[in-house]
């Protein structure tokens, strides 16, 4: 996929996404920085996204920012990117992907209308992605980005969302999972790995502690100790009482 790469209309599903200079470059950088599962991961949770905002009933009749929806969608994994250096040290995942994709939108000039509030919605649709209590209740654009990644977990079988076997085999057989099951938990188990800290508190670490830092329970139990000191009974609890002693 080049940096003029198009995604291609989908006849049977009805789903036409974007064809704008913008991104057609997100599709290229998508491309360099991540691998081959993790693009079609993406174009994928486009495709879903668009498809479900036509089935889902919404209360503001304005117009949804589809570029918008696209763009987060297509960038929300920036943050797995093959390349370990461009990862921050301290900072979760989907905010490393939400940093990198801004970061994009400043270097190419190809951002023209988006000003201050359209950056931020597109920053929390990716830094969100992953947090459902957060992302439902949000815009309309940061909800549906949610929802179209969810959605490529899920397929037919995501509760609430409709979603038919042949609209999902559509969009599979355009851009098939190449071993995504695999890769995810690679994917999760090396974030416990490479910078812990920025897991503990968040789903990540859950993979940790599961499947250990290899995804084969390698220092499984040594993570899920780490993680219970620095939780919130163990951590924040304590300083309240720390702090009252303290006042009385």
């Amino acid at each position: 996929m080049s940096s003029n790469a198009t995604l291609p209309d989908l006849a049977k599903a009805g789903i036409s996404l974007p064809n704008t200079p913008l991104i057609r470059g997100a599709l290229g950088h998508l491309k360099k920085y991540t691998s081959p599962t993790t693009v079609n991961h993406c174009i994928r949770s486009a495709y879903f996204a668009i498809l479900l905002s036509r089935k889902i009933p919404r209360s503001s009749s304005e117009p949804l920012d589809v570029e918008l929806i696209v763009f987060s969608t297509i960038m929300h994994d920036l943050g797995w990117a093959t390349d370990k250096t461009l990862l921050s040290k301290d900072k979760r995942v989907e905010v490393d992907g939400a940093n990198m994709a801004r970061s994009y939108l400043e270097e190419v000039k190809l951002s023209n209308g988006w000003d201050k509030h359209r950056t931020q919605l597109m920053w929390d649709a990716i830094a969100l992605h992953a947090t459902p209590s957060f992302a439902l209740h949000k815009e309309a654009e940061v909800k549906i980005a949610h929802i179209g990644i969810m959605a490529d977990f899920w397929g037919p079988n995501y509760p609430g969302y409709p979603i038919t076997i042949e609209e999902n085999k559509e969009i599979v057989d355009a851009f098939p999972r190449l071993g995504f099951k695999e890769q995810f938990l690679d994917i999760m188990c090396g974030l416990c790995a490479l910078k812990p800290g920025t897991t503990y508190d968040n789903f990540v670490a859950d993979y940790g502690v599961e499947f250990g830092l290899d995804g084969k329970g390698t220092d499984k139990e040594d993570f899920a100790k780490k993680r219970f000191a620095l939780s919130s009974p163990q951590i924040f609890y304590p300083a309240i009482g720390s702090y009252e002693q303290d006042g009385d």
